[in-house]
């Protein structure tokens, strides 16, 4: 279609890999925040506030990024609010168990959450094997094959898998020693945990053709609650538990829903600062366009709370001139510089969406510059042809001139002849289109014979015959 043009994405979602990018757009925000995330599973968390000077400036897409390479060895949970400014620990919750239960491609219906869970539990009897509280005839192998195929050895559904059949067999007594050692791990009491562990090992050991299984588990999570403290210690353990074998990632992202609410941005900025302080691995990113942050967020803030939320600070920045020809030839490559020139520098666009923007319009006005014209609009282009002043025609051809004349002003009435076309190539009769006009030097632009011919056409064609 002549509408499409490789500028039409103007936005993108967390995640979802972009269709084109530019190293030199964002450059140095990428590299501070990759290395502040790409540290070892054991490091303290971060509070992250990922700031542009509005929106468009390519946060969303800065963050994708990160997400792509550093998936392997992170979590990243991204936050929805719910009613659009609504971030607590139950959406909190909700977000997490809905990353964690995506399917793992090829595993016969296994999801990211079985994983986990025989991680946990591998992890957790380790030091009871160690110990000497679980008899085993090689202490040292256990442990070993404990530490590198925790997946193999607890994999409740493999009928040769007998240290995951022992511990389904022996887990009421087994879970209260896997708890409490989680707990200490984590730091986190020891109720929480031991709600988890119980709540993951059901889930962990139902059948996994069983689509009841993730049902069971949200019930379990949500069915019992006694107030919202309770639901942020639940979060907290849960967020703990998986700190242990990966880095986490809260993303916080999209929340133009908060610019009119500060006691929204309140409660949000309070909450994270709650999980930060219980949390010690957690990551946490607010992604926030500065007027949000300065209308929302600001004016409610205590410095506490300020200091908490811009414990790291990345700053999104104006695209550069070159930022700008990158950003073009990834979505049109070979066509930045001249894509470039032909932009509206008026429209102030110096962050990324704008310039997509700017840069669609600029496309969409060159592909109507090299069509073909319409052929209703045929005549408003072509260029008028000097015709000598003719004798003056008998009444009647006056009279059907004029009214031939008249008829051509109306819009249906053009007739499609192309703009470059020079006078021998104008269809026969096309030429009467055109009322008579005085010359500066008629000889220089039609002979007599062809003024005369010119004229036997349109008394054939319009003279009374044709009435």
């Amino acid at each position: 279609m002549s509408n499409e043009h490789p500028f039409q994405s103007l936005f993108e979602s967390f995640g979802h890999l972009p269709i084109a990018h530019a190293d030199a757009v964002n450059r140095q925000a990428y590299e501070n925040l990759h290395d502040i995330l790409a540290v070892p599973v054991e490091k303290p968390g971060r509070c992250i506030l990922l700031r542009a000077p509005r929106a468009g400036h390519g946060k969303t897409h800065l963050l994708t990024r990160i997400q792509h390479h550093l998936g392997a060895s992170h979590e990243f949970i991204p936050l929805h609010a719910a009613h659009g400014s609504q971030i607590d620990a139950a959406t909190v919750i909700d977000d997490a168990l809905s990353r964690l239960l995506r399917p793992l491609p090829g595993s016969g219906g296994l999801c990211v959450l079985d994983v986990v869970v025989r991680r946990l539990f591998a992890l957790a009897l380790q030091p009871l094997v160690t110990a000497g509280e679980v008899p085993c005839q090689d202490c040292d192998g256990a442990v070993s094959a404990l530490r590198t195929r925790p997946i193999e050895i607890f994999d409740f559904h493999h009928p040769n898998a007998v240290t995951a059949h022992w511990a389904r067999d022996n887990f009421e007594v087994l879970g209260q020693r896997f708890s409490l050692e989680l707990a200490h791990r984590c730091d986190l009491p020891i109720r929480e945990v031991a709600f988890w562990v119980e709540a993951l090992f059901q889930f962990v050991t139902a059948p996994v053709e069983n689509p009841m299984r993730h049902r069971v588990l949200s019930e379990a999570v949500h069915g019992q609650h006694s107030g919202d403290a309770r639901v942020l210690e639940r979060l907290e353990a849960l967020l703990g538990l998986l700190g242990l074998l990966m880095r986490v990632v809260l993303v916080a992202d999209n929340l133009e829903g908060f610019s009119a609410d500060e006691t929204a941005a309140l409660k949000l900025a309070a909450f994270m600062g709650a999980l930060r302080q219980s949390v010690e691995r957690l990551d946490i990113i607010l992604s926030l366009n500065q007027d949000i942050w300065q209308n929302a967020f600001l004016p409610r803030l205590s410095d506490g709370l300020t200091d908490r939320l811009t414990e790291v600070v990345i700053e999104l920045k104006p695209l550069s001139e070159n930022e700008m020809l990158a950003l073009l030839e990834s979505r049109a490559p070979g066509l930045g510089t001249r894509l470039l020139a032909h932009v509206d520098h008026a429209a102030a666009v110096t962050h990324a969406r704008g310039l997509m923007r700017a840069a669609g319009v600029a496309w969409l006005r060159a592909s109507a510059m090299a069509a073909p014209p319409p052929a209703s609009h045929a005549l408003e282009v072509i260029p008028e042809i000097p015709a000598p002043q003719p004798a003056p025609p008998p009444p009647e051809v006056a009279r059907d001139t004029a009214f031939h004349a008249a008829t051509v002003n109306e819009p249906h009435a053009g007739i499609p002849v192309p703009v470059s076309a020079p006078p021998s190539a104008v269809p026969e009769g096309a030429a009467a289109a055109f009322p008579p006009e005085s010359a500066e030097n008629p000889s220089e632009v039609l002979d007599t014979d062809r003024v005369d011919g010119l004229l036997r056409q349109f008394l054939e064609r319009y003279g009374r015959g044709s009435q």
